[in-house]
């Protein structure tokens, strides 16, 4: 990879995906030498009363960024859902004119623009089940979870052109997590930047059957940064701090436990649909966590189980508080030091998760 010339040599592979890569690791330079920063990410719009506010939507592949950047929320309109630019002053921009969309367990009923775009005959479908009569299944995973659609923005009934988008309002992290993370919380801009630099979730078949399962941390959730990632947590901080931008830690994944452990709860699209709706509205009541020291919800309208919201209350009920506690403890001196392996990192942001 030969940065300063713009070159990116591949060898021996057959990954057609290279060429992708191979781009976006330049634009990622590019963009930081302008003084922004490339983001893994989604972005809408979203109409209040108070007017349009535009989100940003991080997180690896499974988190749920596609369906969180589709699902609507008062008419909300999609404007790009793999790599945008974040520079000073809010602006944002753009890289496609399309999705490359994940189709398992692809719901009309809870994804309906995606699903309706996925289904158009010019729709391009990658490891999707068929059957013998030409009909697609999004639930059959036999083959493989990893199936995949790349349509054009105009194959959906509504979008919203990145060059005619405002600054950013909103920031939300996605990760898809198990344990004691809450549906929502609210951080503040060491956080933001914290918990961007951790880029933490559950993997899925999303991003290839050697990540299924594992908990992963992944820096800013970008795999394409092509210089030292503790530059991404120093220039996000920096970003943040040009313009006002409220930044939100989402878990789209369950609290209590993983899948199959009767115990756990799952947060589920409407659940997110939710929060996101209650951010941009300014509708959800704040307190403080003791242990994390974010803002976690007391209150968000349509969502009806505060267990998922403050999930120290499921473990109470269960009687599962020594475990809660030393989740805790494991999860702070883990973050602390997977911040300390950046050596450039800003000493605000490690000090943080501690």
């Amino acid at each position: 990879m030969d940065l300063e010339n713009g070159v990116t040599r591949v060898l021996n592979s057959d990954y057609f995906g290279e060429s992708k890569k191979g781009g976006l690791r330049m634009w990622n330079k590019k963009v930081y030498d302008l003084g922004g920063l490339a983001l893994h990410a989604g972005l809408k719009v979203i109409p209040t009363a108070a007017g349009e506010k535009v989100v940003m939507i991080i997180g690896l592949s499974g988190t749920g960024k596609t369906t969180t950047t589709f699902t609507t929320q008062n008419g909300s309109l999609p404007v790009q859902d793999d790599f945008v630019a974040l520079m000073p002053g809010g602006k944002v921009y753009g890289t496609e004119n399309g999705c490359f969309a994940k189709t398992f367990s692809l719901d009309p009923d809870f994804e309906p623009n995606i699903y309706n775009a996925v289904t158009k005959p010019t729709a391009y479908l990658e490891n999707v089940y068929q059957d013998e009569h030409g009909h697609v299944n999004f639930f059959e995973e036999s083959y493989t979870q990893n199936g995949r659609a790349v349509f054009e923005m105009r194959d959906l009934e509504r979008y919203r052109d990145p060059r005619d988008v405002g600054t950013v309002d909103v920031l939300l992290i996605l990760n898809r997590n198990e344990n004691i993370i809450p549906a929502v919380a609210k951080l503040d801009q060491e956080q933001a930047a914290a918990y961007f630099m951790l880029g933490e979730t559950t993997g899925t078949s999303a991003g290839g059957a050697a990540e299924a399962g594992k908990f992963l941390r992944v820096p800013g959730t970008n795999p394409f940064f092509p210089l030292p990632h503790g530059l991404q947590g120093n220039r996000i901080l920096e970003l943040l701090d040009t313009h006002p931008i409220e930044t939100y830690l989402l878990n789209t994944g369950r609290v209590g436990g993983p899948e199959g452990d009767e115990r756990s709860k799952k947060v589920k699209i409407p659940h997110t649909s939710a929060c996101v709706k209650a951010i941009v509205e300014g509708t959800i009541t704040w307190t403080e966590d003791p242990d994390f020291g974010y803002l976690v919800a007391e209150e968000v309208p349509d969502f009806d189980d505060l267990e998922l919201l403050q999930p120290r209350r499921l473990y109470e009920r269960q009687g599962r508080m020594q475990e809660y506690r030393d989740i805790v403890e494991r999860l702070k001196a883990e973050r602390v030091a997977r911040l300390r392996e950046f050596p450039e990192l800003d000493e605000a942001i490690v000090k943080v998760v501690g």
